[in-house]
């Protein structure tokens, strides 16, 4: 017999320009994740962390950055981490 040996994953993504309430409110929209904590959540054996950074200062402007940490199992990580990178990351915002 062949052992398996399961990976694991540990991907932090920081976003500029989008809120941890639009964050939270992908999350809290999905039928497979649970909300432990006002800023925790899980997904099968994944745990995903929102923590709210310092604005980020351009000129006049101001903007939201926050930080995404998604830790857990790659077969509970890798499908709650390929929807949120399409819903935020790669379509811009």
């Amino acid at each position: 017999m062949i052992p398996v040996r399961c990976q694991s994953i540990k991907s932090v993504i920081y976003t500029r320009t989008i809120s941890a309430d639009r964050i939270n409110a992908f999350f809290q929209q999905q039928n497979d994740v649970l909300q432990n904590e006002d800023t925790c959540y899980s997904c099968g054996n994944c745990e995903i962390r929102i923590t709210v950074l310092p604005r980020r200062n351009v000129g006049r402007f101001s903007f939201p950055q926050t930080q995404v940490d998604f830790n857990g199992p790659e077969q509970d990580a890798v499908a709650i981490h390929q929807r949120f990178v399409l819903q935020f990351i790669s379509a811009g915002g």
